[in-house]
């Protein structure tokens, strides 16, 4: 068996994405695009893709806190 191995100079990665769902308040940490499942729909309610919102985690921290009334994100740098 042969591995090809990635050139890390030449190949840009994307940086990790957050994906919440608006329906359920699923929520994943996803390392890179390429890692999203193709059918792209919540993992817990089964909802498409509208429902679902997503942004790139750039050079900052996060934190999940569930509460009764919700969902809270909180942000930080790294």
């Amino acid at each position: 068996m042969s591995l090809k191995l990635i050139d890390k100079t030449s190949t840009r990665f994307s940086p990790p994405i957050f994906i919440l769902c608006d329906k359920c308040y699923w929520c994943a940490t996803y390392l890179d695009k390429t890692r999203i499942p193709i059918n792209n729909t919540c993992s817990q309610c089964d909802t498409d893709n509208t429902e679902l919102s997503s942004f790139p985690i750039l050079s900052e921290s996060f934190t999940v806190h569930y509460k009764r009334r919700g969902i809270e994100l909180e942000f930080d740098s790294r």
